[in-house]
């Protein structure tokens, strides 16, 4: 997963600054179309098993503050620079 972890960092670090001070919010499937931009291959299912690690928590790496909720049935992500 270390390849995919560096994906992931990356893409949280794009789109966290893209959206500035408001931040990101997506659901898994989001973050995963978003990722194409850096690589081709995350896929959902692994950004999923890191929203099911941090579900309800947060977590920040790389000056990027991850936010794992859930909205209904949809499991969702908030990005936003530390």
């Amino acid at each position: 997963m270390d390849n995919n972890f560096q994906i992931i960092l990356q893409t949280a670090e794009q789109l966290a600054t893209d959206y500035g001070n408001e931040g990101w919010t997506g659901d898994c499937n989001d973050f995963t179309q978003a990722s194409s931009s850096i690589s081709q291959e995350l896929t959902s299912r692994e950004v999923e098993r890191l929203w099911e690690e941090f579900s309800n928590e947060e977590f920040i790496a790389s000056g990027i503050t991850f936010t794992f909720t859930r909205q209904g049935r949809n499991k969702l992500i908030h990005l936003k620079k530390s």
